[in-house]
């Protein structure tokens, strides 16, 4: 989702920090700043003091945490600047680089590793290509983040025990137990999704910020609980073996129980 903008004229309105704003300037947008170049010097603020924006009209309206609110009036295309900002502001950061059980190693070995992961990879690469912010938030939706991962789940014990119902129930629980952080923090999610989606748009960058931060939760308790779930797989937990294999199984421990007598010819 493109959040670029090229400089524009603005006339401004407002306060900030009392101070009262009025006069031309040159809006422009970077990587953490919206900047203002206005014939007294720049006015420069950092993309984490706006709580929110709202274009009413012909006007676009800027809420900073100080409690101020800037207005920049006559200029082009104030949805597409609006967008553009709220592009940078809610730009969601990197997830899963300082995840351990993600990458490389013994501990993201297996197909049952990438389908633990799977739900929330997948929603990331949509959120990647989302056209707008409701997309983008809708493609992390926690109720069926939760949804997916409890299916992943039944089918690997469904998988690993396909006939005995008794020991596929236990190895659910038992899974369901280890990635009950990962349940938890979905569940903080969908409150957080809940909140972000009855805000004002005066304060929406703020619940967007917090959401956020739950969602990055999100990925590292999937993290965690995997660290925890990888022993319980790696065991040979499996259906019963044939009858064949368990009478090998038991000639082998006949023979190697066997004690010499010592005596030699």
């Amino acid at each position: 989702m493109s959040s670029a903008i090229t400089p524009r004229r603005v006339i401004l309105g407002g306060l900030l920090r009392g101070r009262e704003l009025d006069g031309e300037a040159m809006v422009s947008l970077d990587s953490d700043a919206l900047s203002l170049d206005t014939a007294r010097g720049r006015i420069s603020l950092a993309l984490g003091q706006l709580d929110g924006i709202r274009v009413p009209g012909d006007v676009l309206e800027l809420y900073l945490d100080t409690g101020d609110v800037i207005q920049l009036e006559q200029a082009p295309d104030l949805n597409e600047l609006a967008t553009a900002i709220a592009g940078r502001v809610c730009a969601i950061p990197e997830m899963t680089r300082s995840l351990r059980a993600l990458g490389a190693g013994s501990l993201a070995a297996g197909e049952e590793h990438d389908r633990f992961f799977g739900p929330l990879l997948e929603a990331r690469l949509i959120a990647e290509r989302a056209p707008n912010l409701v997309a983008l938030r809708a493609a992390f939706d926690a109720e069926a983040l939760r949804a997916a991962t409890e299916q992943v789940i039944a089918d690997i014990a469904a998988e690993r025990y396909p006939r005995e119902a008794g020991e596929r129930r236990a190895l659910v629980a038992e899974l369901n137990d280890h990635a009950r952080e990962l349940f938890a923090r979905i569940a903080e999610l969908e409150r957080a999704e809940t909140a972000l989606g009855a805000s004002d748009d005066s304060e929406r960058f703020v619940r967007w910020r917090e959401w956020s931060a739950v969602l990055r939760d999100v990925f590292r308790s999937a993290d965690s609980g995997w660290i925890e779930i990888h022993p319980v797989l790696s065991d040979d937990r499996r259906g019963k073996p044939s009858i064949w294999k368990r009478l090998f199984r038991r000639e082998k421990k006949g023979a190697g129980g066997r004690k010499s007598t010592g005596r030699t010819s």
